[in-house]
């Protein structure tokens, strides 16, 4: 799945959730405001999820950023780059100083050149006088830009490192930082990863992944200055940044009356004893008490030509603590009782729900895998038997490195090939 795919389902959710917002039959004024209110945050998720241009930091035309109804307003009051000149291929940082004059400073959004977020972290790989845009606008219909220039100049025998930051393809709320170029460093590298949220790790290829789903969502993008020091066997060290943002759905489902937490969990559920269980992070990302009363499962069955069968149960039928405290993030197993479940079942999503603000329902998603046990789980239609021998060595090695009978995923094998591990 690439990233335009995971782009056009976000959007495709969001316009879900606008569908499910919007009313039918006469109208009033506070559901023409509400119409209005909501049109405007979908062409905020359009300008929040557009991609990033590769490879390098390149004009972005604020009059070519999908909106609605936009106005020109006085937001942006400086804009600080780091350095000025630059080497060809090092990065700088870019601030963005702004106020809004119609709402609240943490409804702002940026985009940087090619970036999003504020601050951002921008690369040039030619010489020369290079200008960017820099773009921020509020969850409405006002806008502001600026046009920045940066010298570029040649720097003959420094090292130069590419640290590559995008959003994961499959899993949600989640980093891939991977080093794509080295020039000037000899040997076996190490790396020193700073992830800007506070967690850092050591590693001994150029790749890591890192979740950013426990961070507080309290505006509307999250964004994170990625550090990475690249030691040679001589000792020559590098230090290189990226940037990261992430558009903070939940809290935009929040403003938009349909608040929904994120939820990180095992893919594979595991069984014994007549019960599946998978090992589920919840985090209450809003400042009052969340309780589920119920779960509401949607069974899918293996065999694809059959429908879902979908259940309703007491949310305390699956979960231990059914409670958060504001701001709390919970970590427990879900438990499934064979029984729930249809026979040949592949596929489980679990949505907890309970009463918030009076009026409307808050909500948890927890998508489950069953492993197939029989002959019965597997859909000729769709699975394919592996008899290439070369993948079938590989998925041998990865079975021993990740544990005997556990699921391998496609994401398994790709981070399992850029750490060097196959």
């Amino acid at each position: 799945m690439t990233r335009k795919n995971i782009l056009i389902i976000a959007v495709a959710a969001v316009a879900i959730i606008l569908g499910i917002i919007l009313t039918r039959g006469e109208k009033d004024p506070a559901e023409d405001k509400k119409s209005a209110k909501s049109k405007e945050y979908a062409g905020l998720l359009d300008f929040l999820t557009a991609p990033d241009n590769e490879p390098e930091s390149k004009e972005v035309n604020p009059d070519e950023v999908p909106s609605y109804e936009i106005e020109e307003a006085k937001i942006i009051k400086d804009v600080i780059v780091e350095k000025d000149p630059v080497c060809s291929g090092e990065d700088f940082k870019v601030t963005v100083v702004a106020h809004n004059p119609n709402g609240p400073d943490k409804h702002l959004v940026y985009r940087i050149g090619d970036k999003m977020g504020n601050p951002a972290i921008l690369r040039f790989t030619q010489p020369g006088t290079r200008e960017f845009y820099v773009v921020a606008r509020d969850e409405g219909k006002h806008i502001d830009h600026r046009v920045v220039q940066v010298q570029v100049q040649d720097c003959p025998g420094k090292p130069v490192v590419v640290l590559k930051a995008r959003m994961h393809h499959t899993i949600p709320e989640t980093g891939m930082f991977e080093v794509t170029s080295e020039k000037g460093l000899t040997g076996t590298c190490t790396y020193e990863w700073d992830f800007g949220d506070g967690k850092k790790t050591t590693t001994n290829t150029g790749y890591a992944t890192h979740t950013y789903a426990d961070r507080v969502q309290s505006e509307l993008q999250s964004s994170y200055v990625i550090s990475l020091k690249v030691t040679d066997s001589l000792n020559k060290a590098v230090d290189i940044r990226a940037s990261l943002s992430f558009p903070n759905i939940h809290y935009i489902s929040k403003l938009m009356g349909q608040p929904i937490l994120p939820v990180t969990a095992d893919k594979f559920a595991t069984y014994a004893g007549g019960i599946y269980e998978v090992n589920a992070t919840i985090k209450n990302i809003f400042e009052s008490q969340v309780e589920f009363d119920e779960a509401e499962l949607e069974i899918k069955p293996c065999d694809s030509s059959y429908s879902p069968t979908v259940r309703v149960v007491q949310a305390r039928e699956l979960m231990d603590t059914s409670l958060l405290a504001p701001l709390e993030s919970l970590t427990q197993t879900i438990r499934m009782s064979k029984a729930l479940l249809p026979p040949s079942s592949c596929n489980v999503t679990i949505t907890f729900s309970g009463p918030f603000d009076k009026s409307t329902r808050v909500t948890a998603k927890v998508y489950v895998d069953i492993p197939p046990s029989s002959a019965k789980d597997i859909d000729t239609a769709r699975d394919k038997t592996v008899t290439d021998k070369a993948m079938v060595e590989k998925l041998n090695k990865a079975s021993r490195i990740l544990g005997t009978g556990k699921p391998i995923t496609p994401e398994d094998l790709d981070r399992l090939e850029k750490e060097g591990k196959l």
